[in-house]
């Protein structure tokens, strides 16, 4: 009995079919299933990366978005108005602020009108408008302008 007791507590040596294992050997019983403290670190610093460019990439799409805000309602707005003169120009110039009840509440306007002869015998109105309009602390400005015949 004893020396049945002996042979199961020997080692096998090392052959072809079950080679020398390295480092340090798994326990009896035992499957080496989780991670290692080290596997966890490493994830987490991936992590870290991954979610810090996140953010950046999201704070710079909220600053892109409000600075095209007023860009993109001066663009509307002029568009709107050349089109209008397309039909029925405008005979004066002015310039002016809109009304605290308009969507451009806080922007100014300026409209100029030359008469310009590109080519000899022809003569067109240039109508010029310029919206100019705080955002974040500095100034911005948008103008367009369309050439009309005369009246």
């Amino acid at each position: 009995m004893w020396s049945h007791a002996r042979r199961q507590d020997r080692k096998q040596a090392p052959t072809a079919k079950h080679p020398q294992p390295r480092g340090r050997a798994p326990r009896r019983g035992s499957s080496r299933r989780g991670f290692t403290l080290l596997e966890v670190l490493v994830a987490l610093a991936i992590l870290s990366v991954v979610l810090m460019a996140l953010q950046q990439s999201f704070s710079s799409n909220i600053f892109i978005t409000s600075f095209t805000r007023g860009l993109w309602k001066a663009m509307v707005f002029a568009r709107n108005e050349t089109a209008r003169w397309e039909r029925r120009p405008p005979e004066v110039s002015g310039d002016g602020e809109f009304s605290e009840d308009h969507p451009l509440a806080g922007y100014r306007w300026r409209r100029r009108i030359e008469l310009e002869t590109p080519f000899p015998g022809i003569r067109v109105r240039r109508i010029e408008l310029e919206l100019t309009w705080n955002e974040g602390g500095s100034p911005r400005r948008y103008q367009t302008e369309i050439y009309v015949l005369p009246k």
